[in-house]
């Protein structure tokens, strides 16, 4: 009996090449995601810094109050913005996880189309392994 071959095989492959390819998209999302969380926790970090020093001196100018006040309205237009940024980002997140799940379903198809084939192809072996004992067995059988 020959050999078992996949005639799909590098569809197969490329198929689960490209989940990988989408999977590192993802990636590059979460990661884009994170970099924008940090930003936004980084600007309120250093508007309560601000804050807390004036708080500490306990003498502050109205300019370093103007100056506060200019810079707690530019972080939270700067914040807003990361915000909507960030809403953006999880959108593509998840428009990416449903890329990935087509794919995968897509691999995964040819992948039960393998093991199919591949049980028929043990089942056909099976059967002419014993198709072939049988006429051992009697051909042992005329002889005696």
């Amino acid at each position: 009996m020959k050999k078992f071959s996949f005639p799909l095989s590098r569809v197969m492959e490329w198929r689960e090449t490209q989940v990988e390819l989408e999977q590192v998209k993802l990636e590059r999302l979460h990661a884009e995601l994170r970099g924008l969380e940090s930003r936004v926790a980084t600007l309120r970090a250093d508007v309560e810094a601000s804050h807390r020093s004036l708080v500490v001196a306990r003498a502050a100018t109205g300019a370093e109050l103007a100056a506060l006040d200019a810079f707690r309205r530019s972080a939270a237009m700067q914040c807003g913005h990361l915000e909507t940024a960030m809403v953006g980002c999880r959108g593509r997140i998840a428009a990416q996880m449903q890329v990935i799940v087509q794919r995968r379903r897509e691999a995964r198809l040819l992948e039960r189309l393998h093991e199919r084939r591949l049980a028929d192809w043990n089942a056909e072996y099976a059967r002419e392994i014993d198709r072939e004992a049988d006429e051992l067995y009697l051909a042992g059988r005329v002889r005696a």
